[in-house]
């Protein structure tokens, strides 16, 4: 039997089951009622949890069930700067539940902004916490690689920080606890959270936007690697004679054949060039293709269109297989709105099929949580984090 417990274990299964009697804990842990009476007693006086509902007695005393007080903690204002040029603004509680959200189109901001997102992200922080003074933590979301044990943007190709160091900068700014993840990381704690994989203990997130990336849950726990770099699906080399080069330097990458702006430069490339596509008349009156362009090439059945995007879903395809045949995920989830053509994912599905073992079994599927992935991901990261991280948790614990 175990005979200490700390204070942060039962809090994480009460986070986690929601509502818990003593009895339940007591089971849980293999410890006496009268010793997880005594630091649920603790916990109650500081306020941190509540007796929130009683239940139906089986003929002693009806048990009582525990639930995280979510007034003990403040407002979360969570900034998402995602791969498809949109800034996220979330305003949430711990619970979960979110009462303020906009976005912002990264390209309809001065070219001056777009060169110091920093700058943009601090005035957006500095206007929020003047207008709700009960913020009580930062939660901060980039594409690439982020350490987020040490606060630090190691590598974000699609915005430019002037500082990488974005944990230690607000933080001395705000006097308030930040948090800083991974974009596909944090959809990955919101797929499990409130998305389709609550209850899948492996599965993959594969984001794809102007960017590609992935990030796995082994055993329901984010892998991350040793240098936190876990899920860089974008920068595997699927296409070894490609003169293409990557953001990341290389050539040949999968983000660099298959991502939206891949598939954009090589069908617009291919007009120039004097192919023939209905989206020639589109490219005369507007400077770039979007990504609805190329979905409406393809629900017309554009012959280059068609070419280029079962090209771009053979190279996909190639690349989910490493994820399978080296995690065998029972889930793959697919962020993106490409992955909104039946078209497309009866092609990616039929190219994986061909190159996939008979011997793995798992489901693959879009989101279901639309443009609520981006709004929720910045409260995921925190409700991950909440007496999990014992020095966020006394920062944003109110007094």
């Amino acid at each position: 039997m175990k005979e200490n417990i700390r204070e942060e274990e039962i809090l994480k299964i009460v986070k986690e089951y929601g509502e818990v009697s003593r009895l339940e804990l007591a089971e849980t842990f293999g410890l006496t009622s009268a010793r997880i009476s005594k630091v649920t007693k603790n916990l109650l006086e500081k306020k941190i949890i509540i007796e929130k509902s009683v239940g139906e007695s089986s003929g002693g005393r009806p048990p009582v069930y525990l639930s995280i007080n979510n007034e003990k903690f403040k407002d979360i204002l969570g900034i998402n700067l995602t791969s498809n040029r949109m800034l996220y603004i979330t305003l949430g509680k711990i619970n979960g539940e979110i009462f303020k959200k906009r976005k912002i189109a990264i390209d309809l901001l001065s070219k001056d902004e777009q060169e110091d997102i920093l700058k943009v992200v601090d005035d957006i922080i500095g206007k929020e916490i003047s207008q709700n003074p009960n913020i009580g933590a930062l939660s901060i979301i980039i594409t690439g690689s982020v350490d987020e044990e040490k606060g630090i943007s190691v590598m974000s190709p699609h915005y430019s920080l002037k500082t990488p160091k974005v944990v230690e900068y607000f933080e001395r700014k705000y006097n308030l606890p930040v948090l800083l993840e991974n974009d596909v990381r944090a959809m990955v704690l919101v797929e499990k959270q409130i998305g389709s994989c609550k209850n899948v203990k492996n599965f993959v997130v594969f984001n794809l936007g102007e960017g590609i990336g992935s990030a796995n849950c082994i055993d329901k726990k984010i892998y991350k690697g040793h240098n936190s770099m876990a899920g860089e699906a974008g920068h595997i080399v699927i296409n070894t004679n490609s003169i293409r080069k990557c953001s990341c330097g290389k050539r040949g990458c999968l983000e660099a054949e298959s991502s939206e702006m891949a598939i954009i430069k090589k069908i617009t490339s291919e007009i120039k060039i004097g192919k023939y596509s209905i989206l020639k008349d589109i490219l005369k009156e507007k400077e770039f293709l979007t990504i609805k362009d190329i979905l409406y090439g393809v629900k017309k059945r554009d012959f280059l269109v068609i070419q280029v995007m079962t090209e771009a879903m053979e190279y996909i395809a190639r690349g989910l297989n490493i994820l399978i045949s080296v995690l065998d995920p029972e889930k793959i989830i697919l962020v993106g709105e490409i992955f909104s053509s039946k078209f497309l994912m009866d092609t990616l599905k039929f190219e994986l099929n061909k190159i996939s073992l008979d011997v793995h079994s798992y489901a693959i599927e879009t989101t279901k949580l639309g443009e609520d992935l981006y709004f929720y991901s910045p409260i995921a990261v925190v409700v991950e984090n909440i007496f999990e991280n014992r020095y966020f948790t006394q920062k944003y614990t109110k007094d």
